[in-house]
């Protein structure tokens, strides 16, 4: 009996898998998800900004062939609010030049919504444009940790 439960965990963990896959997953963001402390999270936290922009640029990369196909819109536009309340949270309490930094993605983000609303290929140069800024303020918020 034991052995038929192992075998029908080891079935769904690969059925699991493969749907995780087939949505754009990598295993790269499972084990930063499972590695990843408390201490990320936190308002206001050292690090919580730059963690909560790699968070989305992993999750806004993961999305960009959904918008290139023009598929899944109106999910990716779900997943660009929740990412802007994500970095809206974790810049709440920044500083005054921090939080104009976050204003300039929130802004980019605020029109990568509006453009998968309407669908085309201007959403997918807005994605990429989005990430790019992130990676700007990302790197400019390392530059001035060190």
């Amino acid at each position: 009996m034991a052995r038929l439960a192992l075998l029908v965990a080891i079935v769904a963990l690969v059925f699991s898998w493969a749907a995780y896959r087939r949505a754009g997953g990598q295993l790269t963001e499972i084990w930063n998800d499972a590695t990843r402390g408390a201490a990320d999270f936190r308002v206001g936290s050292p690090d919580g900004g730059t963690t909560a922009l790699a968070q989305a640029e992993s999750r806004l990369l993961g999305h960009r062939a959904e918008v290139a196909g023009d598929r899944n819109l109106s999910q990716v536009e779900r997943d660009v609010a929740e990412v802007r309340q994500n970095l809206e949270r974790s810049y709440r309490n920044a500083s005054a030049a921090t939080r104009e930094k976050w204003q300039g993605v929130d802004a980019e983000l605020n029109r990568l919504e509006a453009q998968l609303k309407q669908g085309g290929a201007s959403a997918l140069a807005t994605l990429d444009s989005a990430v790019a800024k992130i990676r700007s303020v990302a790197g400019e918020e390392k530059k001035d940790e060190h």
